[in-house]
């Protein structure tokens, strides 16, 4: 379900990039907490893949994961969804902080 892919997402990119940060640098501003969270909202679409493959045992168990849940095409729609909202928000989120140049090359992305 939702909260294990986030926790799934996060586990992957908020937390190294914390610990990274925090030996070789310093959590000093928020855009050290900012991204990661952010990016983890992506970890979550990239954790919905893994859904994919084991749909038909998780329906014999009675797990709702995304894809049980909302479908194929829904859950399809929300893993895509995730990730490009993201990386809009993301770039948003740079742009506010006048980090126009690096919003542009994401949004192009």
């Amino acid at each position: 379900g939702w909260a294990g892919n986030y926790a799934l997402g996060c586990s992957y990119i908020s937390l190294p990039w914390w610990c990274g940060q925090a030996i070789f640098g310093e959590l000093d501003r928020p855009v050290y907490f900012i991204l990661p969270i952010l990016y983890s909202i992506a970890g979550l679409g990239i954790a919905i893949v893994n859904d994919f493959k084991s749909i038909e045992g998780d329906r014999e168990l009675g797990l709702q994961s995304l894809p049980v849940a909302f479908g194929i095409d829904g859950a399809k729609w929300i893993c895509a969804g995730s990730v490009t909202l993201t990386q809009l928000g993301v770039a948003a989120y740079l742009y506010s902080i006048g980090e126009s140049t690096y919003a542009a090359i994401l949004g192009g992305l």
